[in-house]
């Protein structure tokens, strides 16, 4: 048994009983046999669950734990660890792992009647903090397209998937997706496929579609091996172009425009949103571009240009 002897040799030396390792070393049999863990994540629950063990026991409150009934105390106690890990400076994955080992550590100890109920059900998750898109600004945008330029296949190609993705706002899965037949040059739409198979009509700004229309009649042609194929962009062999060549595709021009390589055919659809947000545009029509479900999710696209705003005023203001 791999976990729990080592935990023995960890913990034996504090002042941890011996009857709570007694109960790790169930908790390690369970976790090995019921859920079927590997030997390496049993190792990492244990040492996960006797770190909170070592830490309740030199606050002297492990007894709030063991105790039976949940009251404030024991919350305390969790909150306790819990803000303790955080102002470690710890990950966010690192702190949820840890959490999530002793979540499952105590409702093993409430299903065994060790303790008679579990105090982290009255917890709520440790949420991931909510991470800004990456965005390039208009003048990066220009930039960047503007090294599509010598006229080739390839480079028409390129221009008019960034165009496209830009002026749109689509998801690389749904730029990928796209046939022929779904761009409409005379209203200047494409129809698009989004999560859940949803369809919906994406408009396609007045430089996308000269750029698609450009594509279409001079690139496409001498990209196509087969006049079977339906995709709309196509790559080196005459078929459709998976959504890790435009990845590629795109790190390439980013290296050649000089900007941060850590854009993503996604930042596009980011720049999209946050452009319009900047620019005024109604939450409700941009959520609806976007093919949200939700309008929270669009929301984060407000954040984005509050910050911005902030950053400015700091910057200019003189009594900031």
């Amino acid at each position: 048994m791999s976990g729990f002897v080592s935990a023995e040799r960890d913990f034996a030396g504090t002042a941890v009983e011996w009857i709570l390792l007694d109960h790790l070393d169930d908790f390690a049999r369970y976790l090995e046999a019921e859920r079927n863990l590997s030997p390496r994540t049993v190792d990492a629950y244990i040492r996960d669950v006797g770190q909170f063990i070592s830490f309740c026991e030199k606050s002297g409150t492990w007894q709030g734990i063991a105790g039976t009934g949940v009251d404030a105390y024991q919350l305390s106690m969790l909150r306790k660890y819990l803000a303790t890990l955080q102002s470690r400076g710890l990950a966010h994955s690192s702190i949820s792992r840890k959490m999530s080992a002793i979540r499952s550590y105590l409702k093993f100890l409430a299903r065994e009647g060790v303790i008679e109920s579990n105090p982290t059900v009255a917890m709520s998750q440790v949420r991931r903090p909510r991470r800004l898109p990456r965005t390039l600004s208009q003048q990066e945008v220009e930039r960047l397209i503007s090294v599509c330029g010598d006229g080739s296949p390839l480079d028409i190609r390129d221009r008019a998937i960034l165009e496209l993705l830009y002026s749109s706002g689509i998801r690389l899965a749904e730029l990928v997706g796209l046939d022929v037949k779904d761009y409409n040059a005379s209203s200047g739409t494409v129809r698009v496929f989004g999560k859940g198979a949803k369809e919906r009509i994406a408009p396609v700004g007045q430089a996308a579609v000269r750029a698609l229309d450009d594509y279409i009649a001079n690139a496409r042609p001498h990209l196509a091996s087969n006049s079977e194929e339906t995709a709309l962009f196509l790559n080196r062999g005459g078929g459709r172009l998976s959504g890790r060549s435009v990845e590629r595709m795109m790190k390439k021009r980013l290296m050649e425009a000089g900007l941060p390589q850590t854009a993503t055919p996604h930042s596009m659809r980011h720049s999209f949103a946050t452009h319009l947000t900047d620019s005024g545009a109604d939450l409700r029509a941009v959520q609806e571009l976007l093919g949200h479900a939700d309008i929270s999710t669009t929301q984060i696209y407000t954040s984005v240009s509050k910050e911005r705003l902030y950053r400015v005023y700091n910057k200019t203001h003189p009594r900031a």
